[in-house]
């Protein structure tokens, strides 16, 4: 079996724990499902009426998380990568490096920010550890042992970092009008703008450090592997 062939049956892998993960996760909020907090927090997610009459407001909240959209984005680049192999093109290296970049920063902040203080109940307990660990800890391995290689330069990295911007100000413009967030460190009814700016740009930056990781791991083993034929 070759390292080509490793690969896709190692991203089918993380598409079908992706996609699980996404799948449940939506069907669990869709049909109220989910265990909710006795008290919602100030600024926080959470209020929607009960049952179907909240159904609308549930899904939309559930699709604002960042969790959910690195989950989405390791499903799509995953399923193409099994589909295509690993010439997937500019975008197509772009927005796997974005996924692997996004569902990296989802583990990350999940262990440092969420974690200590969560308390998982009910359903949570399948689909959170599914979402923040096992996903990532696939996509993460995957990619660093499979690939795909190569093709990273300026633009592939500056094209990875469109989607966490879109998510940013999706959430900064709608937290305004509707005064919810989906975590605490982007709470500004809690925060304040300032003190959320100051937590966004950390993390950005976090993003860019490990972007340029990547990008050198790559350039790295990229010029080991001719080297050794």
């Amino acid at each position: 079996m070759t390292l080509a062939t490793f690969g896709r049956w190692a991203y089918l892998l993380v598409a079908i724990a992706a996609w699980v993960g996404v799948v449940f996760t939506l069907v669990i909020t869709g049909v109220d499902g989910y265990s909710r907090e006795a008290v919602a927090r100030p600024g926080m997610f959470g209020g929607a009426p009960f049952g179907w009459a909240g159904f609308g407001q549930r899904m939309i909240e559930c699709l604002s998380y960042f969790t959910e959209w690195s989950n989405v984005l390791v499903a799509i680049v995953a399923t193409l990568i099994v589909w295509k192999g690993p010439d997937i093109g500019s975008w197509g290296r772009a927005l796997q490096l974005c996924a692997l970049m996004m569902i990296t920063v989802t583990a990350i902040v999940y262990h440092f920010l969420i974690r200590p203080t969560e308390v998982l109940s009910g359903w949570s307990v399948f689909t959170n550890p599914l979402q923040h660990v096992v996903v990532p800890a696939l996509m993460i391995l995957t990619a660093l042992v499979c690939g795909p290689r190569g093709g990273l330069d300026a633009s592939v990295v500056l094209k990875a970092l469109v989607i966490p911007v879109i998510w940013v100000v999706y959430t900064l413009i709608r937290g305004a009008f509707v005064h919810q967030y989906p975590y605490d460190f982007v709470n500004v009814t809690v925060l304040g703008y300032q003190q959320v700016l100051i937590n966004i740009v950390a993390i950005l930056c976090g993003a860019l450090v490990f972007l340029a990781l990547i990008a050198g791991i790559d350039w790295g083993v990229g010029k080991a592997l001719p080297a050794r034929n």
